[in-house]
């Protein structure tokens, strides 16, 4: 069971670095139910510096990482989706 959950926050991080609207929507949701300091902390996936732009150039390119992101994306997506409402 550890490795599906490894797999799937791996494919979901690609999901994340290649796409940047599913990385918005989750980035909104997490400032929703966590207001404290989340926006800080998840910009960066949103709107990377020159830095982080420079050293994840790769990491980012959607031939090197669709493999990966397309292993779970289905499900992440639909998690975003989902009406906070029925969350706890």
């Amino acid at each position: 069971m550890a490795d599906l959950v490894d797999e799937a926050v791996v494919s979901w991080a690609a999901c994340f670095l290649a796409d940047p609207a599913p990385a918005a929507h989750a980035v909104s949701r997490a400032e929703t139910a966590h207001r404290h300091r989340t926006a800080r902390d998840l910009r960066r996936l949103t709107a990377p510096g020159t830095r982080d732009t420079e050293v994840a150039a790769l990491l980012r390119h959607p031939d090197l990482l669709e493999n990966i992101a397309g292993l779970h994306r289905p499900q992440l997506l639909e998690l975003l989706s989902a009406d906070t409402a029925d969350r706890p």
